[in-house]
């Protein structure tokens, strides 16, 4: 058997186009759309400055992380990613005085993922190599070996790289949303924040998979 058939198909996404496109839309609804709908309708019931009203908006993205931990069984890193930043959300808006330092706090949350993804590339443990791992393997257990040596002979340069990217990318538009909360009016910031956040990633995710896929073309090209 030649080696292109015998090779697992490592260079093709688990998903197709419309399929992601699915996926953002509904991210932007569940993540943007209703908890501004949400706080715009509960802000004026409580008191100016109050808090209360951006966390039932937390509701949404509870929900949304939930529903894809059952939907499919499991915690993965990328789930692992998201809980950290629900956590980090609903931990500054208890602990902030008032909505305003709330909001602020709150987009520190890029920072700290950011710093992360950055000392996991530091240390030779990429992000990127693991979520990317899970990627090529899922319902394909048997890719496994294969990714491995693969990513051994590029000796994880490539998801380092990517990892690297991806938390400075993280730091540098959590500054912009830093920015943003302290001009913006209140309800205007809870729908423009997790729309230029999933808007972040959508871009870091394109140019991630052509990159790495570009990265590891020439290592699928030679025998194993």
């Amino acid at each position: 058997m030649s080696q292109r058939q015998s090779d697992p198909d490592l260079s093709q996404p688990g998903f197709g186009r419309a399929a992601a496109l699915r996926a953002v839309g509904l991210s932007l609804i569940v993540n943007a759309l209703c908890p501004y709908l949400l706080f715009r309708a509960l802000e004026p019931r409580f008191p100016a400055g109050s808090v209360l009203p951006l966390l039932y908006a937390t509701i949404f993205p509870i929900a949304g992380f939930l529903f894809g931990v059952l939907r499919k069984g499991m915690v993965d890193a990328i789930a692992l990613i998201a809980l950290a930043g629900i956590a980090i959300h609903l931990a500054f808006t208890i602990a902030a005085p008032n909505l305003g330092t709330a909001l602020v706090l709150r987009s520190f949350q890029g920072t700290i993922i950011g710093l992360c993804f950055l000392l996991s590339a530091a240390i030779g443990r990429p992000v990127i190599l693991y979520i990317a791992r899970q990627f090529v393997t899922a319902g394909r257990p048997e890719r496994g070996p294969r990714f491995d040596l693969v990513v051994a002979q590029d000796r994880a340069r490539t998801f380092r790289v990517a990892t690297s990217v991806w938390g400075a990318a993280y730091v540098i538009v959590s500054g912009v949303q830093v920015a943003l909360a302290t001009r913006l009016a209140h309800d205007q910031f809870v729908l423009i924040s997790p729309i230029l956040g999933i808007a972040t990633d959508v871009v870091l995710l394109i140019w991630s998979i052509r990159y790495t896929f570009r990265g590891m073309s020439k290592y699928l090209r030679t025998p194993a």
